[in-house]
Order: structure tokens, then C-alpha cells, then sequence
């Protein structure tokens, strides 16, 4: 069994999806401290002057997890909609937002957990992810860094491990096969497509949102395409793509 593990993240680009869709149990680490400028309460979508940030303001301190990182007020909500309408209205699939993702996006949100993961599972649907979901925080797990990977990988019965390339740098490879669990790193390259603005050149490491309103049933096919397969060589020397999934 095959599990991936990443924090939730607000409108998570392609590669978190491909993740997903790789493992039999996608794991949204939420019982982490939650990271200040990170990609948990932000994410690029494309406009017409290029890629531009969309973020939810939050409540945090250092010792928040991020399943207690609170929202902070409601009005990003109109602004994040205004926003994405008025980017895409030449995407041919922009209904798709205002039928499906406005909704989600105009409830009142407490925590960011609850927002990101409700997004996330409907960009899941239309990539056709299938993988089992589950929150680390349902787990009753504990532990730091590797052990608390190692313990989710038990507590769901998993014996490989895919990881991000990020993590190759600092994972002790010896501890996960002392408890029977294989790693592999995930392996992918965004690949191009029609965005709606055909005036500028591609913009890569957008939000998968991205992909779905410009090609809808396609999304899958195009995600798919990405990928190579998993790395089983710990010891690779790797070059990060900034704000690459660990």
C-alpha cells in the first residue's frame, strides 16, 4: 500500500494532485505547526499582467497547528472570487468555478484546514484523484519529522512511502526500512497548455486551478502527462523547484 502525505494547502498546484492520485491513502498532515509564508493560505493563479498571489488571511503563532490556523475575517472571500472571475473569463470552463468552487468559497470559514481540504477535494474530483483521504489528526498520531511520517505510514498500514523530492535531503532512509516502509520520491515536470491569456508565454507552478478552467475534461490527461516514474535512490542529488511539495 502506498501512501503520500502533504499539508493542506490552498488551491494546491498540479503536482500535489499528482501526488495524490499516485497513493492508495493521501494523508493531509494537519497536525503540524503551520507555516508563516508557506503555501498553506496562499497560491498563484494567472492574470492578465501574469501569475498573481491569492491569500487568505489567518491567525497563527508559532505553536499553531494547522489544524487550529484560524481564519482571520471574510473579506478575502469577494476579493479571491472578484479576482478569478475577472482573471478567467475567457477560460472556456470558468462555469466550473462559479457553479462548483464560488460556493465553497463564499461559506463561512473558521479554519483554514476546513477551507483548503474542501477545495482540494474538488479540484481531487475533476482530476479524477481516487485515492482514500483522511486527516493526520484522525489519526491519534504522534511524533517529529521522520517518526511522525513513519507513524502515519503504520497507523494505515502503508509500505511505501512516496515522498517529495524536498525531503531527500534530511530523511534517514535506514529508519523507514527498520519499520518495513519503502520510499520512493515522486518524479514530475508541469507541462505546458492553452492558458487563457494566449497573449503571454505559459506560466508553469499555478494553482491546479489553472489547468481546469482552461481544459476542463482534459485536466487528467494533461496532470498525467507530468509524470515520470518514482525515484528509488535516496542519495540523488536534486535541483528544488521553489515552493516544491515536501
Amino acid at each position: 500500500m502506498i501512501v503520500a502525505i502533504h499539508q493542506p494547502q490552498y488551491l494546491p498546484w498540479v503536482p500535489y494532485c499528482d501526488k495524490a492520485d499516485r497513493c492508495d491513502v493521501f494523508v493531509y498532515l494537519d497536525n503540524v505547526q503551520y507555516q508563516k509564508n508557506g503555501l498553506q493560505n496562499r497560491n498563484q493563479i494567472m492574470t492578465a499582467t501574469g501569475a498573481s498571489w491569492l491569500t487568505v488571511p489567518v491567525r497563527a503563532s508559532l505553536s499553531t497547528t494547522i489544524a487550529e490556523t484560524r481564519v482571520a475575517d471574510s473579506r478575502w472571500r469577494d476579493k479571491h472570487i472578484r479576482t478569478v472571475e475577472m482573471s478567467y473569463s475567457r477560460a472556456p470552463y470558468l462555469n466550473r468555478f462559479k457553479e462548483e468552487v464560488r460556493p465553497l468559497l463564499e461559506r463561512d470559514w473558521e479554519l483554514l484546514a476546513d477551507l483548503n481540504i474542501s477545495v482540494t477535494e474538488w479540484m481531487f474530483e475533476n482530476m479524477g484523484v481516487k485515492a482514500r483521504r483522511i486527516r493526520a489528526s484522525e489519526l491519534e498520531v504522534s511524533g517529529k519529522a521522520d517518526d511522525l511520517v513513519i507513524n502515519i505510514c503504520l497507523a494505515v498500514g502503508a509500505n511505501v512511502y512516496l515522498s517529495g523530492q524536498g525531503a531527500r535531503a534530511y530523511q534517514n532512509v535506514k529508519k523507514f526500512q527498520e519499520h518495513g516502509i519503502e520510499l520512493q520520491y515522486q518524479e514530475y515536470r508541469n507541462q505546458p497548455y492553452t492558458q487563457c491569456h494566449k497573449e503571454l508565454e505559459f506560466i508553469p507552478d499555478l494553482s491546479a486551478l489553472d489547468l481546469i478552467l482552461n481544459t476542463g475534461p482534459s485536466a487528467r490527461e494533461i496532470m498525467l502527462a507530468g509524470r515520470t516514474e518514482a525515484s528509488l535512490n535516496p542519495s540523488a542529488q536534486v535541483q528544488i523547484t521553489p515552493g516544491e511539495s515536501k
